[in-house]
């Protein structure tokens, strides 16, 4: 099964890569007259034949990494591989059993496509299995059992006895021939020998993409493996060797910024028992100088495709034609008969539509019902009949070849109205989801990006600017850390001294920036400091889902001018256990900032506030009050509609001007810790510190919480479809843990969001309700004893 796997993914890369390489080459041939309509179509035939048996080759037509005729090898005198295997010692990498010791046993290996197979016996069951791209062949130091060597990868590791060091050396040599490099691979096989000069580097562009991509990830799992007391060590070398590649990119739909170079010194490691998560630094670069025909054309504000379409239009300018392409089938002029039976067939099609506005019968094109009386979409009401084509639709209908009109009239069904009533009355209301009962036109959400411009001041949701520092063409170093919110430096420096160290984003990344410009030339407009988070044996996939859930909502309560905030950070789920996740700057953790020196020993949260931003009437504090008031509601409505648990103070982090923000979201729509006998039993997270803060259940600032609590409860419910739909989309044959199980799955999760969102109860009533939520929220003791519990068991702070 998993070498099957393996052979279907590499199927699907040729797929991608190989494509249809004559596809444009014979459309321009017919385009020009070379060839005829029906030459074009058997010489596509032929072709996509041809890259089918190309694809799905078996392994005696496909060459190898190398060309040698060696028997000792496996290797035929045609180059071609034949399986290769016999019996070895194999002993397992860990004891089956704490009181049993690691015996050699006899097993047959067998080598076969790039994969090493281990059975029972020649032709038994299959035990394992490893595949051999990338490999490390070595031998071992033994000096008990001589003739061993180790096979290795990421995840695999053979410990192999041969019977004599002839053997052993045979082996090792078939061995290292498979685990050749993917580019020495690659580069043997033939579709790689097919690709254009643009296709090349296109290819090897996104391949040094990847190949980064999983080599940060690799260093958090090689770290994971590691003696915890060695990892801080480790981790800074490890980057340093890291190779980066000249393609290294920030963000696929972001501005254009490469990854220049690391800097391993201010790597940061996260000791856990199961994970080790790593914190990297790299400089980036954005405004170089490229497309040199167009006299050296630089823009700091360069998105990822307009690079990549400057970056490789000029291979393959000399293939187009100085004719323009059009679609085939759309005016075929050229073609006398063509057009006649596109003619013909364009009457009969406009027949149909005539005929079918004359009957009696409803007319369902697209799934959108019409009756005779119905005007046309543009119809003023004026005179003129609603049966009659306009010159657009006409138009419309006369476009496209016989396949594409042959389409639309197949997808024109007349359907009696007696039996449309029954079809869509089948299903009783009250057996329907919201979604099948929703009649009203659905409420577009405009989704905001980080770039857009949106303040508190503008009564628009917004999260936390860039707060790092640019480094000039010229040398200048602009740091970014000033917002309109009230606070002063003072505060703001009082308030680094405890969160960060006494060193801010922008105070970090200049410094960075500094020490790295001696050893950077000066191609790019502007250099930056990125920071990233690589984390492994963590599945992230859940969490990629949550954030976008998250961003959906900010969106929707700035679509209500409502100045709730919320922080946006990309995650990106590279694999089922693996992930980069963007690091948030000029943070910490409640608990890390109530352990932090300088923190006052008593108080809590308020006394930190005046300690840090002044007394309570200082215009600092009611700044950063307001902020922390804005982040907490918008957190809250989000913690209650999507189900976020596991809220302890490790899991939500404050920031230097009062914001809060939550982070890991592995417990969402209703998934907790304990499950049924989960302690968090309130809508959402609002302590004694919390309310403290804010001035208590009196105070104007807690009034404000409440309307705007409110205010975002009912936004939500009015854009409910959207949220509805992507929650339905992403729980189809799911693999999230929030959506599977006896407890989750079946629409467990889908039906509890519904009740969340309150929709079977009235308008009018929304408001009793979700000042309801609020106060059985406020100092809940589901969320004491939580908090409580998770102190004494992982020492967070309360």
């Amino acid at each position: 099964f998993y070498s099957r796997c393996v052979k279907l993914l590499g199927n699907i890369e040729r797929c991608v890569v190989y494509g249809k390489p004559r596809t444009h080459e014979l459309q321009r041939m017919y385009e020009m007259g070379k060839i005829s309509k029906q030459e074009y179509e058997l010489m596509e035939q032929a072709d996509r034949r041809f890259i089918a048996a190309q694809i799905v080759a078996t392994g005696k037509n496909t060459t190898t990494s190398s060309d040698r005729s060696d028997e000792s090898t496996g290797l035929g005198g045609d180059g071609v591989r034949s399986t290769f295997g016999g019996n070895l010692m194999y002993k397992r990498k860990v004891r089956s059993a704490a009181y049993k010791p690691k015996p050699w046993k006899t097993r047959y290996f067998e080598i076969s496509d790039r994969m090493l197979y281990c059975y029972n016996v020649k032709g038994g069951k299959l035990v394992r299995a490893m595949p051999l791209a990338g490999a490390e062949i070595r031998e071992a130091d033994e000096a008990k059992y001589p003739h061993t060597f180790r096979v290795s990868n990421e995840h695999f590791v053979f410990t192999i006895r041969a019977a004599s060091s002839e053997e052993r050396k045979q082996w090792m040599s078939v061995l290292k021939d498979e685990s050749a490099s993917d580019d020495e691979v690659v580069e043997s096989k033939q579709f790689m020998k097919d690709l254009s000069p643009s296709q090349r580097a296109r290819y090897d562009f996104f391949k040094e993409e990847r190949d980064f991509v999983r080599t940060l990830c690799d260093i958090a799992e090689d770290l994971r493996f590691k003696d915890r007391a060695e990892r801080k060590k480790l981790a800074p070398g490890m980057v340093g060797e890291m190779t980066i590649p000249s393609s290294a990119l920030v963000g696929s739909t972001d501005v254009w910024q490469r990854i220049d170079s690391s800097i391993p010194k201010d790597t940061r490691v996260f000791n856990t028992n199961e994970r080790c998560p790593v914190i990297m630094h790299f400089i980036t670069k954005r405004g170089e100088q490229m497309t040199l025909h167009q006299g050296g054309f630089r823009d700091v504000n360069l998105d990822v495709a307009e690079y990549l379409h400057l970056l490789y239009e000029v291979p393959d300018a000399e293939l187009r034609s100085e004719t323009a392409m059009s679609s085939i089938g759309e005016g075929n002029e050229g073609e006398e008969e063509d057009a006649e039976e596109d003619d013909v067939e364009t009457a009969e099609a406009t027949e149909v539509v005539e005929d079918a506005t004359k009957s009696s019968h409803k007319m369902i094109w697209n799934d959108t019902s019409v009756t005779p009386n119905t005007p046309a979409p543009h119809d003023d009401g004026g005179t003129g009949s609603s049966t009659r084509n306009s010159p657009e639709q006409k138009t419309f209908l006369q476009k496209g070849n016989r396949q594409v009109q042959r389409l639309f009239r197949e997808d024109l069904v007349k359907m009696p109205s007696k039996l449309l009533n029954r079809v869509q009355t089948r299903r009783r209301v009250s057996q329907m989801s919201y979604l099948d009962r929703a009649t009203g036109p659905l409420q577009l959400v405009p989704i905001v990006e980080e770039g857009d411009d949106v303040s508190v001041g503008s009564m628009a949701s917004v999260g936390t600017a860039g707060t790092g520092s640019i480094l000039l063409r010229e040398g200048v170093v602009l740091s970014i850390d000033d917002e309109a919110d009230g606070i002063d430096k003072a505060s703001i420096d009082r308030a680094k001294a405890i969160v960060c160290g006494g060193e801010s984003w922008a105070d970090k990344s200049a410094r960075m920036l500094r020490e790295a410009a001696g050893r950077n030339d000066d191609s790019a407009a502007c250099t930056e400091v990125l920071g990233v988070m690589a984390k492994s044996n963590d599945d992230l996939r859940q969490e990629v889902f949550v954030m976008q859930m998250i961003h959906y909502y900010k969106s929707v309560f700035a679509k209500a001018s409502l100045p709730i905030w919320l922080k946006t950070y990309r995650i990106l789920s590279t694999s089922k256990d693996t992930g980069l996740i963007e690091v948030i700057t000029d943070a910490t953790s409640i608990d890390g900032l109530k352990k932090a020196e300088g923190f006052p020993k008593e108080g809590g949260l308020l006394a930190y506030f005046q300690k840090v931003y002044g007394p309570p009437d200082s215009k600092s504090f009611k700044g950063a009050q307001r902020n922390f008031m804005l982040s907490l509601v918008g957190y809250s409505l989000v913690c209650y509609l999507l189900g976020l648990n596991d809220r302890h103070n490790g899991n939500i982090m404050i920031d230097l001007r009062g914001h809060i923000v939550h982070i890991d979201f592995g417990f969402a729509f209703g998934m907790a810790p304990g499950h049924e006998f989960s302690m968090e039993k309130a809508p959402f997270k609002l302590t004694k510190d919390y309310m403290d803060v804010m001035g208590g259940q009196d105070s104007e600032c807690f009034k404000e919480f409440q309307r705007l609590f409110v205010a975002g409860f009912e936004a939500a419910r009015d854009n409910s479809q959207i949220a509805l739909g992507l929650v339905e989309i992403m729980m189809f044959k799911s693999n999230y843990p929030c959506f599977t199980g006896a407890r989750y799955g079946h629409g467990v999760s889908l039906k509890k969001f519904e009740e969340r969102l309150m929709l079977h109860k009235k308008d009018k009533k929304i408001k009793k309700y979700a000042l309801r939520l609020v106060m059985n929220s406020i100092e809940h003791t589901g969320t004491y004893l939580y908090d409580r519990f998770q102190k004494y068991s992982n020492g967070y702070a309360m």
